[in-house]
């Protein structure tokens, strides 16, 4: 089976994006998709140690969901000169590596293939309150809500950072926080204010958002700790937020290539190095 081949059947296997085809950054962003397929790595995105491990597990497919040369589409002509770039490619080349991103049609997939994946690889499918099985709605305020029997936050992040190999997990407001209620949220960009006040109404006692600014939800939680209120927050970061979808991908990866190839996930870990 070729790579190409694969990617058609990743394709296939997604919902169609309409008219949004046109305009999609799912494409392949680097590589001969001619040559046949070795097996197939998953990956937030293609940082080089991932592209190293991907190689030492015999994959030369590397399905990502994040951009691999520091812009949204991906374009190659701005980096002829930028030295990071072309030691990338030229690791790249060097594995006969091919990049296929995967970010518009898993989004859209029913249900959500990031989401979804992130709710099953926590273990919180017992907890669920939403129904991830129709498209989603990006008027929600959440992405996902849940109802626990009372679970410490510091529980809850040990189980976080043991799924995403995490050094560190960034808390704020109440450590001592027991959790009934808790929510995933997306990107939070200025203007936030709808989100703390559905976080007020719908007395949620935790909150997972991709990611923040500082001056707005994040001191919100801040003040609510020092205040004493059963009130936490974790970040993860965006990249940390989403990757479980991509290792739950490995699952959906080898039905569609009928075990015929080597499916293996390969873990971001911490985005960050800590001094």
């Amino acid at each position: 089976m070729t790579i190409q081949q694969v990617i058609d059947k990743i394709i296939a296997y997604h919902p169609p994006l309409g008219e949004r085809e046109a305009t999609t950054c799912d494409t392949v962003k680097f590589g001969d998709t001619s040559i046949p397929c070795t097996g197939i790595a998953t990956a937030i995105y293609p940082s080089p140690d991932i592209i190293r491990e991907a190689a030492a597990a015999g994959c030369n497919l590397l399905v990502v969901h994040e951009p691999s040369f520091y812009s949204h589409m991906d374009p190659l002509d701005w980096l002829s000169d930028n030295q990071t770039a072309n030691c990338k490619m030229e690791l790249l080349r060097q594995h006969q590596m091919v990049i296929l991103r995967d970010h518009d049609r898993i989004h859209t997939h029913v249900p959500d293939g990031i989401f979804y994946g992130v709710v099953q690889e926590l273990g919180w499918q017992q907890y669920l309150k939403t129904d991830m099985n129709q498209p989603s709605d990006p008027s929600h305020i959440f992405v996902a809500e849940f109802e626990m029997p009372g679970i410490p936050v510091t529980e809850l992040a040990a189980q976080i950072k043991e799924k995403l190999q995490l050094k560190q997990l960034r808390l704020l407001g109440n450590r001592e926080t027991i959790v009934h209620k808790a929510a995933l949220g997306g990107h939070l960009f200025p203007n936030s204010g709808k989100v703390i006040t559905a976080i007020e109404q719908q007395q949620i006692d935790l909150f997972i958002p991709l990611e923040m600014i500082d001056w707005e939800v994040p001191c919100y939680f801040k003040d609510a700790g020092q205040l004493g209120l059963n009130k936490a927050c974790l970040q993860t970061g965006h990249y940390n937020g989403e990757e479980l979808g991509m290792k739950y991908a490995v699952n959906w990866l080898r039905e569609i290539t009928e075990n015929t190839l080597p499916v293996v996930f390969c873990p971001n870990r911490d985005m960050y190095d800590y001094i």
